[in-house]
Formats: C-alpha cells, sequence, structure tokens
C-alpha cells in the first residue's frame, strides 16, 4: 500500500500522470479505480499529514477525525461532518466546504485560502491564527469561534454569524462583511478597508 503523505508525496503509478498518489492507494484521486472501497478504508489509516488532495468526501462522517497536516486541497467536503476534528496545519485550500459541519473543530494554523465556506457551521470552533485569505463563507456560523490572529483578508464573509466569537487581531482587511453579526465578539480586530455595511455590531 501506498504511504504518499504531505511531507513525502509519491506519483501517482498511471504513467504520465503528474499528480501525487494518495495516502492508502497508488493512483491520484482522478486515477482511483475503486473510489467507494477506498473511502471505506479511510478510517483505518493514520491521516496525520495524508495526502487527500482532490477527493470527494462529500456528505461523509469525520467526525472527531485526526487528520492534521492533511493535504485537502480542493477536496469536495461539502455537507460532511467534521465536528471535533483535529485539523491543526491542514490545507484546505480551494476546498468545498459547503454547509459542512466543523462544530468544535481544531483549526489552527489551517489554510483555508480560497475555499468555499458557504453555510458551513464553525461553531466554537479554534481558527487561531488561520488563514482564510479569499475564503467564501456566505452565511457561515462563527458564534464562539476563536480567530485570535486569524487572517481572513479579502474574504466573502456577508451574512455570516460571528455572534460571541474571539477576534483579538483578528486581520478583516478588504474583507467582505455586508450584513454580518459581529454581535458580542471579544477583542479588537483590524478592519480596514472592509464592507461593514448592515453589519450588526
Amino acid at each position: 500500500m501506498n504511504t504518499s503523505t504531505h511531507y513525502a508525496p509519491a506519483r501517482c503509478s498511471v504513467s504520465g500522470c503528474e499528480a501525487f498518489a494518495l495516502t492508502g492507494a497508488d493512483t491520484c484521486w482522478t486515477h482511483l479505480p475503486d473510489r467507494d472501497g477506498w473511502r471505506a478504508m479511510l478510517a483505518d489509516l493514520d491521516l496525520n499529514a495524508a495526502w487527500l488532495a482532490e477527493v470527494d468526501l462529500s456528505g461523509r462522517d469525520l467526525s472527531g477525525w485526526d487528520l492534521r497536516s492533511a493535504r485537502l486541497s480542493e477536496a469536495c467536503l461539502r455537507g460532511a461532518n467534521l465536528s471535533g476534528a483535529d485539523l491543526r496545519d491542514a490545507f484546505l485550500d480551494g476546498a468545498n466546504l459547503v454547509d459542512a459541519n466543523l462544530e468544535d473543530a481544531n483549526l489552527e494554523f489551517a489554510i483555508l485560502g480560497g475555499a468555499d465556506a458557504s453555510g458551513a457551521c464553525f461553531r466554537n470552533a479554534n481558527l487561531q491564527r488561520s488563514n482564510l485569505v479569499g475564503t467564501r463563507a456566505h452565511g457561515a456560523d462563527f458564534s464562539g469561534a476563536n480567530l485570535y490572529y486569524a487572517r481572513p483578508g479579502n474574504a466573502d464573509l456577508e451574512g455570516a454569524n460571528f455572534h460571541n466569537a474571539r477576534i483579538q487581531r483578528t486581520i478583516f482587511r478588504r474583507a467582505n462583511l455586508k450584513n454580518a453579526d459581529l454581535s458580542g465578539v471579544e477583542g479588537s480586530a483590524n478592519f480596514e478597508n472592509a464592507n461593514l455595511e448592515g453589519a450588526a455590531r
């Protein structure tokens, strides 16, 4: 079985393919012959620093999983249950997190740049020092979340709920916070050139 990881990715075994193989497989997601079988054995794999780029895990129950430093770039996690998951240092850039449940998840230092997290739940999640640059999160729920020194610059957070969130040193520079709920937030954040039209404060 291939042990391709984020720190030591192996090439896909298909001739001519330049992509990297998934952890637990010999091929990349595009060339994976038995996707259902691979998904079924995921729970038995060590996914710490796993290479999971572009995989489709939409609607899956991943609650409490250890995905530290995992490479989930451009993965489809739409509607997935990631509540309580450990995603510290994980790469979720360009991922589809629409309607995903990340309540109580640990996303410290995680990279979500360019991801679509519209309608996602980050309630009480740890997002300290996370990279949310350019993230789209319309109507997402960040209530009670810890966003200490997080960087949602240029993010589209229209209608997002930050009620009672901790935003000390959070960098909302040029973010769209139109109609967002910022009531009860704790801490001082950087709102330079942010759109706060209709935001509740």
